[in-house]
């Protein structure tokens, strides 16, 4: 499947849902809606009336509209929690029966397979939910294969327990919908300590089953130079590669080329800087690997179309030193 660049999601919660689990699967997409140049994900909330729903920790989530399964035509995504069956309904039932019809995919979210189950979509399909859960979701719907893994996916539909479990879907969604490329800048978002990445298959280690080992090993090299550049031929040198194999990985897997994909999370990491920091812009610039402010902001501006300034919040713009200078 080819990488897309939109893709709305819409958030159905269900009341006694867990924060962190909505937090799982919805901060990576932020990140990429954020950091990522070619993915422009969308989403909602919504409940089934319209209503605040309460998580399991008492706290109020407003939506933006109610729950219309007719509406429901991109990934949809239902999130529940505590006493999920106390509030399946004929009405939900019938409702989540036409939702499926027309959504693109379905994810279920800690105990949400429940309700796919309950609805009866799920039979003949793989599914997991809630380690709590898993033995009476066995007993209670014989038609569904139920697996211990930490997320399935049965033909549109992906399933999972807890938090982590999320995280883990939610960032290989990313990778089938936006590309390795958005999936590894994600990760690293939520889970990067480069002191430990390879000890705890973190960051890009997250891509190992869709990546090449070597193109997961430059990435994290990459990563980890962004003040001070490398070569192409110094890159390749660190993951044991020649520069021509290196670019065939990027260009195979990565659609770019190595030197565009470098600058691209140089330039990602110096549009963070100017939306979370009060660095100068010849500081973010001298901290993404640029020689001064001018050949960033060239750089910066021809690539997202507009100047870093324009990201910073307001009150935040520091003093920059604007004489020229190369790359």
């Amino acid at each position: 499947m080819s990488p897309s660049p939109h893709e709305h999601f819409e958030f159905l919660l269900l009341d006694g849902f867990s924060n962190m689990v909505l937090a799982s699967a919805l901060e990576p997409l932020r990140d990429v809606k954020m950091r990522a140049l070619y993915a422009s994900p969308g989403w909602e909330i919504t409940s089934l009336n319209g209503k605040p729903v309460e998580s399991s920790s008492a706290i109020q989530v407003s939506p933006n509209r109610a729950f219309d399964p007719a509406k429901s035509t991109g990934t949809l995504v239902i999130v529940a929690g505590y006493r999920v069956r106390q509030q399946i309904t004929k009405e939900l039932l019938v409702a989540i029966r036409q939702a499926v019809r027309t959504a693109r995919r379905v994810l279920a979210l800690d105990t949400a397979a429940w309700v796919l189950a309950e609805a009866g979509v799920l039979d003949g399909h793989q599914a997991t939910i809630h380690w709590q859960e898993l033995d009476a979701f066995r007993e209670s719907f014989p038609k569904v294969t139920v697996s211990s893994a930490r997320f399935v996916q049965s033909g549109p539909f992906l399933t999972c327990g807890g938090a982590s479990t999320a995280l883990e879907l939610t960032l290989d969604l990313i990778q089938t919908l936006f590309g390795p490329a958005a999936a590894f800048d994600a990760s690293n978002m939520f889970i990067y300590d480069p002191a430990r990445q390879s000890e705890l298959k973190r960051g890009s280690q997250q891509l190992q089953d869709r990546g090449s080992p070597k193109l997961l090993d430059a990435l994290n090299v990459i990563a980890e130079n962004v003040e001070t550049p490398l070569t192409t031929f110094e890159l390749a040198e660190r993951v044991s590669l020649s520069e021509r194999s290196l670019s065939r990985a990027f260009a195979d897997e990565l659609g770019m080329t190595t030197g565009k994909y470098y600058k691209l999370y140089r330039l990602q990491h110096a549009r963070y800087l100017a939306q979370e920091t009060r660095l100068s812009v010849e500081q973010i610039a001298l901290r993404c690997g640029f020689s001064c402010a001018s050949a960033l902001g060239r750089s910066f501006t021809r690539e997202f179309g507009r100047p870093i300034s324009a990201f910073r919040p307001p009150n935040r713009n520091g003093p920059s030193d604007g004489t020229a200078c190369s790359v």
